[in-house]
């Protein structure tokens, strides 16, 4: 029942949080649409401030929920969400494409980063702590974790792009209920969220996962593939939503918030299908083998989906699709092997899975922030670029990080 519930709080953290990011990207895409270099920095300057406030606070945030219990720190992610969206609803009063107006902005996608910091973290901890021992069910939970993730997501664009043509920037309004929802289901009483003995510091616990062999090489992976997160979420919906005839390239331009709501709904639907079958057999996997094999999913996204871009039959979307089901491995296994790294460090887990968004934060961040110029100059073929590279980044720190085919735990016996 704990992990239920902790699956739905995440789900609905997840609903609103996506939501509220498509708001603020359809928002700057109708008042500086007309200048798309400029509207590209707002962008990223908007998604940089969220990932920034997420990759400062995860830490703090893990090694806070260490020393007075994970639940009390996992209500603050939505108390904070519910801010936030409050805050950037506001924005509706703001005329034009003032500095005003980015300036509520960055108010409102700072509290926003913090609930992502409070919650994330301290959610991994406690799934890790009821999976202690069993690596296929760990990798079950963490790809429920994953799917529960991505049904939010796909939820959270279908709220901002029907609310946002429906009430402009009133759409917010729509998120503080979904974040109260999340506080009333934080479990009460959980025997596995009590705090920790004998709490080291989070350096302490940083370092000692830092030291584990292949620990460095996993994190640049991750963090590349976390950039390419930020940097599709951050600019696909504000390409797709600039004014017809921006540019001459498919995926530019002329899309309603509606249409881009189904375009990534029905990627999530494929990805969503993915994560359903790494989740149940991708635990029988080495863990290096299960990652190469995403990584190049995800090389094969890039390429049909340039050829779309640029005129190819709509036919080669299918190959892309089972591209997608290839990629959506990499964040199922990647969470398993933070949670085997951890296995032995549990009286500091919240300081060392708080590496999670650490990473989630600083790849985003990076992803928003070299963005934009590859936005603003070549657009979509920018973004697909920058994909690839980052894939190819990514590549190399699997190839690096060492083969651990399962969890200390399993190893010993115990799964």
């Amino acid at each position: 029942m704990t992990v239920a519930r902790l699956i739905a709080v995440n789900f609905l953290i997840r609903v609103a949080a996506a939501a509220s990011g498509q708001l603020f990207v359809f928002l700057i895409a109708d008042r500086l649409g007309e200048r798309v270099g400029v509207g590209s920095f707002v962008v990223g300057l908007l998604g940089a401030s969220f990932f920034v406030t997420e990759l400062l606070g995860a830490p703090l945030a893990g090694g806070l929920a260490d020393r007075i219990g994970q639940l009390r720190v996992l209500r603050a992610g939505p108390a904070f969400g519910a801010v936030s969206a409050a805050l950037a609803a506001t924005a509706v009063s703001v005329g034009g494409g003032s500095s005003a107006l980015v300036l509520v902005l960055l108010g409102a996608r700072l509290m926003e980063g913090s609930s992502a910091a409070c919650a994330v973290p301290t959610t991994l901890v406690l799934l890790s702590r009821l999976t202690a021992g069993n690596a296929i069910r760990r990798t079950r939970v963490m790809g429920q974790f994953e799917i529960s993730s991505l049904i939010g997501m796909i939820a959270g664009f279908g709220i901002a792009g029907i609310g946002y043509d429906a009430l402009g920037a009133g759409a917010f309004l729509l998120l503080p209920p979904v974040y109260g929802l999340a506080w009333w289901l934080v479990p009460r009483l959980a025997k596995a969220t009590t705090p920790a003995d004998g709490v080291p510091s989070a350096a302490t616990s940083l370092k000692r996962l830092v030291l584990l062999p292949g620990a460095i090489a996993f994190g640049v992976a991750w963090l590349a593939i976390n950039a390419v997160v930020g940097l599709w979420l951050q600019y696909a919906p504000f390409l797709l939503k600039l004014p017809a005839g921006t540019s001459a390239q498919r995926m530019v331009g002329g899309y309603t918030g509606s249409e881009i709501g189904l375009i990534f709904g029905a990627f999530g639907l494929v990805f969503l299908t993915g994560l359903a079958a790494w989740s149940y057999w991708g635990g029988k996997l080495p863990r290096r083998f299960s990652l190469v094999t995403a990584l190049a999913g995800m090389l094969g996204v890039v390429l049909t989906l340039a050829l779309v871009n640029h005129g190819a039959p709509r036919w080669v979307l299918v190959l892309t699709g089972l591209f997608v089901l290839v990629e959506s491995g990499f964040t199922v296994v990647a969470f398993a092997h933070l949670a085997d790294l951890t296995e032995h460090m549990d009286e500091a887990r919240g300081a060392a899975l708080g590496v999670y968004s650490l990473l989630l934060g600083l790849g985003q961040l990076t992803g928003s922030t070299i963005g934009a110029p590859f936005a603003a100059k070549w657009q979509m073929d920018g973004v697909l670029l920058a994909t690839a590279l980052l894939a190819l980044i990514s590549l190399v720190g699997v190839v690096a990080m060492g083969s651990r085919r399962r969890s200390p735990a399993s190893e010993s016996g115990e799964a």
